[in-house]
């Protein structure tokens, strides 16, 4: 389990910050939304106080040798003779040419089953190879499980203030209940094991989110009242289309759930939302 500690600086009580998890992307699938992801990137970028986390599975990472390859799942420019050999490597350059608009903005990368199927089977490390090109500094390199630490530091005059601190609990996961009981019940375990003000799931392909809250008193006894935010995350990768196939098909899983969602945090009240 890895921990990061990210210092986001701020002037004005009144601010609120955007924290976007991003996964599920599934760059060189056929089936992979790029206008939409074309569209999310260029609102990180123009939004201010926005930033966001890689949630894992940012390409399809499948070579023909994996049990898992299909062509009809390839999208066609990386079928072409002699390139199929270095798809991998491309699609990398090409996700890495998509996502540098919005690099300043990274406050880590998980690591997803298809970037590990690649380092466990083939040695090459896509992620860290992704935060290389991307020219991200080692430290945003959460891996399976993290704990990222935002802490929000306002100064006046030059003069710092208290911060005001949220942990999110993160990983691409593993979760394979069809049923969004299962989802929803496999994520709040994770308030069993980790504590925290945000839990954050991808994999399943879908979006869900719940909050809770949690009673508890501070040292002069008063009551208190703690938010709690559990979300999936979404995708980018369209399961049944027309004229098309894809193992969404094959396996009869649910139909995904494209886009992401939305954590709001107002750090002066610390206040916190999530919209999908």
């Amino acid at each position: 389990m890895e921990f990061r500690k990210i210092v986001i600086p701020y002037s004005s009580k009144t601010e609120w910050f955007n924290i976007i998890p991003i996964g599920d992307i599934h760059w060189g699938n056929a089936g992979c939304d790029v206008k939409y992801l074309k569209d999310l990137i260029k609102y990180v970028g123009d939004k201010e106080n926005t930033f966001w986390i890689g949630m894992g599975d940012y390409c399809e990472f499948i070579n023909y040798s994996d049990p898992r390859f299909d062509p009809k799942n390839v999208l066609s420019r990386y079928l072409t003779a002699g390139d199929i050999d270095k798809m991998v490597q491309l699609q990398i350059d090409d996700l890495v040419d998509m996502l540098m608009p919005i690099r300043d903005k990274c406050i880590g990368l998980l690591r997803g089953n298809h970037e590990e199927a690649v380092r466990k089977h083939y040695h090459y490390d896509v992620l860290y190879e992704l935060a290389k090109d991307l020219d991200l500094s080692r430290d945003l390199l959460l891996y399976d499980i993290a704990n990222v630490r935002l802490v929000f530091r306002r100064q006046v005059n030059g003069k710092k203030l208290p911060s005001h601190v949220y942990d999110v609990v993160c990983a691409h996961g593993n979760v394979g209940g069809r049923t969004y009981g299962y989802k929803a019940n496999r994520i709040s375990q994770l308030k069993q094991w980790f504590i925290a003000d945000i839990y954050l799931l991808a994999h399943s392909h879908i979006k869900l989110a719940q909050t809770s809250n949690l009673i508890y008193f501070d040292y002069r006894g008063n009551q208190r009242k703690k938010k709690i935010i559990e979300a999936y995350t979404g995708c980018f990768l369209r399961g049944y289309e027309k004229s098309k196939t894809s193992y969404v098909e094959k396996w009869l899983y649910p139909p995904t759930d494209i886009g992401v969602v939305k954590i709001m945090l107002q750090p002066e009240s610390g206040d916190k939302h999530v919209s999908l």
